[in-house]
């Protein structure tokens, strides 16, 4: 346990950040560290969470400002999107613990070069904490640990648009709408488009079945590194359901291709969706279902709460956990699934009122060969 040593929270007072600082505060008096662009924010948000937590200034686009910040701080937990990798290098060259719920990892992967500097100095990082990656890449580690070799995983996240996002969610959704990607099937990549094709899935009650259509979610790029997975697919669901089938439509007409080159485009789109967390305003549910196809059979792994925010930095403060009570020793950059015990998180999730409800289907698979 890295006793007297500080969290440093970046983001501190946004929409997720507030909520890590909140579930870690009473746990860890005196030692949490709040921090943003905004010293008086920061320093309000201490105040209200109490617990001893400290605000601090921090703009992660200016590496004198985080090298500031970083003083006396032993883990650092990322809640802001960063363009150039100014916190985590300077984590990696402190050998900080680290860790993020950034979604960009699909195109901006550490390099080789982070990854030795980071091995050298003992920075031990961990990428992706949020949902997907995060919760997903941890219930796709329960599977796999189930199924054997693991052939497939495909994740799925659903969404209600009433909920509560911040500006860099909304941001993210709206992005990778309009971007092509590649996936791994059958050991070969293909190329795919968001909203391109769709699958109903069982989402846990009270969400029932869903369309859930093909979407960027980073966790599927490191599937086949991490689990070993010919296959890995991520999906999206939307809430209210039409909303899917609209995009699903605009994408196939590649109305959203030609929305993108028109100017303010984004602009209207963000009202847009403004419009619709306010029209569906307390639908809140989110939901995540993993299914993995592997040696032994398969094995679908769900989990059903209110407010994804909420779930995001429920997962967030517990890899945080990890890193701060040493259950993670292994330095170098890492995916959730590859370091962090899935026995202690969905423990630490359980607290919280998230637990996952797994459906294995091993014998019923083995029995079809006698």
């Amino acid at each position: 346990m890295l006793n007297d040593i500080d969290i440093l929270i970046t983001g501190g007072y946004g929409t997720v950040g507030r909520r890590v600082a909140a579930d870690l505060a009473p746990d860890y008096p005196g030692r949490v560290v709040v921090a943003g662009r905004s010293t008086e924010k920061a320093r309000q948000l201490a105040i209200e969470v109490g617990h001893g937590v400290r605000g601090r200034r921090l703009d992660v686009g200016e590496p004198d400002s985080v090298e500031a910040a970083l003083d006396g701080v032993g883990v650092v937990m990322s809640c802001i999107d960063q363009p150039e990798p100014h916190l985590l290098s300077a984590a990696i060259r402190r050998g900080l613990a680290y860790t993020d719920i950034a979604p960009h990892l699909m195109t901006r992967r550490p390099t080789e070069a982070m990854k030795a500097a980071a091995a050298q100095t003992g920075a031990r990082i961990v990428l992706g904490a949020g949902l997907a990656p995060g919760i997903s890449s941890l219930l796709a580690r329960l599977g796999a640990e189930r199924v054997g070799a693991v052939e497939s995983v495909e994740s799925n996240v659903l969404l209600s648009v009433g909920d509560t996002y911040g500006p860099a969610s909304r941001a993210y959704i709206m992005e990778e709408i309009f971007l092509s990607y590649a996936v791994r099937i059958e050991g070969r990549e293909v190329l795919m488009r968001p909203f391109a094709r769709s699958a109903r899935v069982n989402f846990p009650q009270p969400l029932g079945e869903r369309t859930a259509y093909l979407f960027p979610f980073s966790d599927q790029v490191f599937f086949p590194e991490t689990l070993g997975a010919r296959t890995a697919l991520s999906r999206l669901a939307l809430d209210p359901p039409w909303l899917g089938t609209l995009l699903s439509a605009l994408v196939g007409l590649r109305v959203t291709a030609m929305l993108r080159r028109r100017e303010g485009a984004e602009e209207r789109l963000q009202r847009l969706i403004a419009w619709l967390q306010r029209r569906y305003e307390g639908r809140d549910f989110y939901g995540v279902v993993v299914d993995v196809h592997g040696a032994r059979g398969r094995v679908r792994i769900s989990l059903v709460g209110h407010g994804q925010a909420s779930g995001t930095a429920i997962c967030a403060a517990a890899v945080v956990r990890a890193l701060a009570e040493g259950e993670v020793r292994q330095p170098g950059i890492w995916l959730a699934e590859q370091v962090v015990l899935p026995g202690p998180f969905f423990e630490r999730l359980a607290t919280r009122g998230l637990v996952p409800t797994v459906e294995d289907r091993l014998e019923a698979f083995l029995s079809s060969f006698h």
